[in-house]
């Protein structure tokens, strides 16, 4: 398995970009030092950023915080697309401390730099940040930071943003941890439309079922039903989106063995039932 923490901008830089399109999401449950700012070029999964849980989609752009654990997974729809991927650029924490944005002039992206600690993501028109992503390329390493800070203004003062992560959120993590989280993670994956047991899980993890319990739960600030449940319904949303299921079918296709049992967990995750999501998507 690759490594759970990263490090991505190299000694003496403040920033590293990167441009994976055509390369499908890793599914790796990781944290690493360096804020992050993604846009999602092509593709549809799952994200996972700390204790939040919802569908992966074609013009995401999230802002992460520094050490905040994240996950980005491809489902079967994105399988060989020649443009799945993102765009993706790492800063340095110590670029972005509190000393340097410690002027008047800079308060916005201060705070935005504060919301990112629960991660951010951004309605409006993001294809035009992704065109300037695009352009940065182009551009010397000083007109490219010149260009970052720009961007970062942009989504400050222009864009509704939604945190992410729930205020109370934080991770007490080791690489253990997340090296068993990500294989739980990958078994609900792969498994979400069948019956999953604690059973199977602790074969594979390795722990007691109380210790795989506690030990979810620490990591990721939910319990592991919850987080199937989650999962199930950011599914089950897709279906209703794009496809003509009736709602028993896709109740069925996502796991659940009991409408009842659907409508509830669907109610309790997305504050409304199927039926009128459906609509109001429609609409």
């Amino acid at each position: 398995m690759d490594p759970i923490f990263k490090k991505n901008v190299d000694a003496h830089h403040s920033f590293k970009l990167k441009n994976t399109i055509g390369q499908s999401f890793d599914g790796l449950w990781h944290f690493h030092e360096e804020y992050e700012l993604i846009y999602i070029w092509e593709g549809e999964g799952e994200k996972i950023i700390g204790d939040h849980v919802s569908t992966l989609n074609k013009g995401d752009l999230l802002f992460l915080g520094a050490e905040l654990p994240h996950l980005f997974s491809c489902n079967q729809n994105c399988a060989g697309m020649d443009k799945t991927g993102s765009l993706v650029i790492h800063l340095d924490d110590n670029f972005l401390n509190e000393s340097f944005f410690n002027y008047s002039e800079l308060k916005s992206i201060y705070e935005l730099i504060q919301q990112s600690k629960s991660g951010i993501e951004f309605k409006g028109d993001t294809k035009q940040i992704a065109n300037r992503m695009l352009t940065m390329f182009e551009l010397d390493r000083t007109n490219c930071m010149l260009e970052i800070l720009s961007v970062l203004n942009s989504l400050s003062t222009t864009f509704n943003a939604q945190t992410l992560a729930s205020d109370g959120y934080t991770s007490t993590y080791s690489k253990k941890d997340f090296q068993r989280i990500n294989k739980a993670c990958k078994y609900v994956m792969r498994n979400y439309q069948k019956d999953i047991a604690l059973d199977d899980i602790v074969d594979i993890i390795g722990l007691t079922k109380a210790a795989f319990c506690r030990h979810f739960k620490k990591v990721t600030g939910k319990t592991f039903f919850t987080y199937i449940n989650e999962y199930r319904i950011g599914q089950a949303c897709k279906l209703l989106m794009e496809t003509n299921l009736n709602v028993t079918e896709v109740s069925y296709k996502c796991g659940f063995n009991s409408i009842s049992n659907f409508n509830k967990q669907f109610k309790k995750v997305m504050d409304t039932n199927p039926s009128n999501y459906r609509k109001r998507f429609n609409n």
